[in-house]
């Protein structure tokens, strides 16, 4: 049920089948906060995946790292591209009441995991 108010003070009480969803309303603090953390969620996941590449015996030119050292506009379109993916996946959760944290780390999971699906495309 959810109840709405009029200007006369009567309130009228509105049935739904449907659940209501409560959006929350963001701060700036979030704003300031979600930017860096969009851009360090896939720094953090190419990291991870070049450590997890050159620590298994693999070479170097095949980690994702590998495109930074090539291109620098490359890069900035890749981490760019996914950093803005980021910032909007993460405004959208942490608007309907999840975790930021937790969205976060699910992010650089998902970014981890899209590197090694992009590792055959880096080998030489």
């Amino acid at each position: 049920m959810a109840q709405l108010s009029t200007l006369g003070g009567l309130s009228v009480v509105m049935e739904t089948k449907h659940p209501v969803i409560l959006v929350q309303r963001l701060s700036w603090r979030f704003y300031i906060l979600a930017a860096p953390a969009a851009i360090l969620a896939p720094l953090l996941a190419d990291s991870l995946q070049s450590l997890f590449v050159v620590r298994g015996g693999i070479r170097f030119y095949q980690a994702i790292y590998s495109l930074y050292l090539a291109s620098t506009a490359g890069v900035c379109f890749l981490v760019g591209a996914r950093a803005v993916i980021t910032f909007f996946i993460l405004w959208l959760f942490v608007r309907l009441g999840f975790r930021d944290r937790t969205v976060w780390i699910c992010l650089v999971f998902l970014w981890l995991f899209t590197d090694y699906l992009l590792e055959p495309a880096v080998i030489k």
